[in-house]
C-alpha cells in the first residue's frame, strides 16, 4: 500500500460518509482519544440517515462515539493493520538527508515482530497516523514524542504496535521521497 496512510484513513472515513449520502467534515483530532471526528451525523436529515452513516462508518472500520455535536472515529484493529500494510517496502537510510531520523526509526520498528495490538500498541499506531497527517517538518519534529511513547510501552514489556507504526512511517517516507522527486 503506497502513499500516506494518514491520508488513507481519512479518505476511508470520508468515502463512508459520502457513500451513505452524508455530508460534513472529517478531521483529525488532537492527541488522545479518537483519531478523527465528523459532524456528518449532526447534519443528517433524520434518524434513518444517521443509522446509515453509522453503519457505513462501522463497515469502513471505525468505532463511532458521540462527542457532543461530533462523532469521534477510532479505527478498529483490522483497519490499523490494513493501513499499516502487510508488506511494507524496505527503507534505505540516507544518513545525510533530512529524513534520516524517520528512516532509522521506521527500520528499527519494522524489525519488531507483528504482534496482536494491545491498547498501548493501538495508541502508538494511532498517534503515528495522527503525526503523519502533519506537514513534513512537524512530522520530523514529532518523532521524539513517538520514540518516547514506544519506549514507555517497552518499559512495560509491550512491543505491540511498533511494527505497524514503522510500516506507516515507511509508507509516509515513500510518499515524501516521491514528493521530493517531483519538486526537483
Amino acid at each position: 500500500m503506497s502513499g500516506n496512510p494518514a491520508l488513507l484513513v481519512r479518505a476511508l472515513a470520508r468515502e463512508a460518509v459520502l457513500g451513505a449520502g452524508g455530508r460534513g467534515f472529517v478531521r483529525y483530532l488532537p492527541p488522545g482519544g479518537a483519531l478523527l471526528a465528523t459532524d456528518a451525523l449532526a447534519r443528517a436529515a433524520d434518524a434513518a440517515q444517521e443509522k446509515r452513516l453509522t453503519e457505513a462508518l462501522t463497515a469502513a472500520g471505525f468505532v463511532c462515539a458521540p462527542q457532543g455535536p461530533l462523532v469521534g472515529l477510532t479505527p478498529t484493529d483490522a483497519l490499523l493493520l490494513r493501513v499499516s500494510g502487510e508488506a511494507a517496502q524496505p527503507v534505505l537510510i540516507d544518513w545525510d538527508g533530512q529524513l534520516a531520523p524517520a528512516q532509522a526509526l521506521a527500520v528499527r520498528w519494522m524489525k519488531k515482530p507483528r504482534l496482536p495490538l494491545t491498547s498501548a500498541g493501538r495508541v502508538l499506531t494511532m498517534e503515528t497516523l495522527r503525526l503523519l497527517w502533519q506537514p513534513e517538518k512537524q512530522v520530523l519534529a514529532g518523532l521524539r514524542g513517538l520514540r518516547a511513547l514506544a519506549a514507555q510501552n517497552l518499559r512495560t514489556g509491550d512491543a505491540s504496535g511498533a511494527h505497524e507504526a514503522g510500516c506507516c512511517l515507511s509508507a509516509w517516507l515513500e510518499q515524501a521521497a516521491q514528493n521530493e522527486e517531483e519538486r526537483i
